[in-house]
């Protein structure tokens, strides 16, 4: 952890304040309604219940503080000043509802560099926005608002009437319906009798494995299955085992090795992949030699078709009404990029490291333990082992990850 007096934030500390000297800072919808939260550099807590009458007051406030985090909460208040939070909350006025999309929900993230975890989180929040929030749910693309959040993931505001005085518990039952928690098996396909023997009191009975159209979660399964046969297909067995058993671990879905091996081989290997095939071709599941197979298959897909929200702040972020969220257009302490808004239909060609870089290309001396040619705003760099003189977003980014150092001649910024 850098040291609050420490070279590296002072150095920090200049370079924000002179980005809000001059940035122009985009004020979120009904701004004055919000309460604010900031968290300085060198800092051990946030100072929030701030509330800002025009634009004004909020810019001032930015030149003045240069904070390390900029906030403001999801929620409208009559009086988003008052505290405690308890009487704030008195006045409150409804909120907007958001899901943050963080790569500490991915399995195995610490071993991923930055580039890997933006491109996951990129591809689930992209399932997001089409498979739930625009498709299932139906809210409007108009109420719906995307953002870089200037870390290692995005942010979706949906600002629409419908969703403005929901509480928490049906936020949680929102949340509940993407990561499809609770998903029964016994309600999605139910069992039916087919054949009842009168003579000795028996009968017969299969599951009715309905069809792609009653959409919902039966749909997708369906759709789920085909994409996930579809991906394991082209996998090697042994990346094709590890695959299930980290979709078993995002999906908290209990398997050990031994039953993966076993469900890998009734796919792959004893039909030499014509069992997989017949799967996905198809709206049966009678490849599997047991119901225990057929289980833990459903629920594997289950989870590759739900959004993980399980992270340390992805769930608590929708379903908490009172939760502050990332200011748009402010720099990412850690990062030094911009939390970005995204047109909708831009996110496919959106590229953080090149469309988040706010600061600017003053050369910085930074030293570095290890040589890497890291990609950013447009262009390729080669940092050798040791010092290097690099342009000052470059700088901030590798020194705000604790990937560098400042070079012991710089100060306060400035050579």
């Amino acid at each position: 952890m850098l040291q609050a007096q420490s070279p590296e934030i002072t150095f920090m500390r200049s370079t924000f304040s002179s980005y809000y000297r001059e940035a122009m800072i985009e004020p979120p919808h009904r701004f004055a309604r919000r309460e604010w939260g900031f968290f300085p550099f060198g800092g051990k807590m946030m100072f929030r219940h701030i509330a800002f009458r025009n634009r004004d007051e909020l810019e001032e406030h930015f030149r003045r503080s240069a904070p390390m985090h900029a906030y403001h909460s999801a929620a409208y208040y009559q009086d988003p000043g008052a505290q405690p939070m308890a009487e704030k909350v008195k006045g409150w006025m409804g909120a907007d509802l958001i899901f943050d999309l963080d790569a500490d929900h991915i399995p195995g993230a610490e071993e991923l560099g930055y580039v890997q975890q933006l491109a996951i989180v990129k591809g689930e929040v992209i399932r997001l926005l089409e498979d739930f929030i625009l498709d299932d749910l139906g809210f409007p693309r108009s109420s719906t608002y995307l953002f870089f959040s200037g870390g290692r993931g995005y942010h979706v505001h949906v600002r629409d009437p419908g969703v403005l005085n929901l509480s928490s518990n049906e936020r949680r039952a929102i949340v509940d319906f993407i990561t499809g928690r609770g998903f029964s098996i016994e309600v999605a396909f139910p069992k039916e009798v087919v054949q009842v023997n009168t003579r000795f009191g028996s009968s017969k009975s299969r599951r009715n494995f309905r069809s792609v159209d009653w959409g919902g979660w039966v749909g997708k399964v369906h759709i789920g299955k085909d994409r996930l046969i579809t991906e394991l297909s082209a996998l090697e067995p042994s990346l094709r085992k590890k695959r299930l058993k980290d979709i078993a671990r995002a999906g908290r879905v209990q398997a050990g090795d031994q039953i993966l091996s076993s469900l890998d081989e009734s796919l792959f290997g004893r039909s030499n992949g014509r069992s997989a095939s017949r799967l996905k071709g198809s709206g049966l599941f009678d490849v599997f030699p047991n119901n225990q197979q057929l289980e833990l298959f459903l629920r594997l897909v289950v989870s590759y078709s739900s959004i993980s929200l399980s992270g340390e702040t992805d769930e608590p972020v929708t379903t908490d009404t009172k939760r502050l969220i990332r200011a748009v257009s402010t720099l990412h302490g850690k990062t030094g990029l911009k939390v970005t808004p995204i047109p909708l239909d831009r996110i496919d060609d959106f590229d953080p490291l090149r469309d988040a870089v706010a600061l600017g290309d003053d050369r910085v001396d930074i030293v570095v333990e290890r040589g890497s040619r890291p990609d950013m705003a447009g262009g390729s760099h080669v940092l050798e082992k040791g010092v290097n003189k690099v342009p000052l977003y470059l700088a901030y980014f590798l020194i705000g990850r604790r990937e560098a150092r400042l070079h012991p001649h710089i100060r306060t910024g400035a050579e």
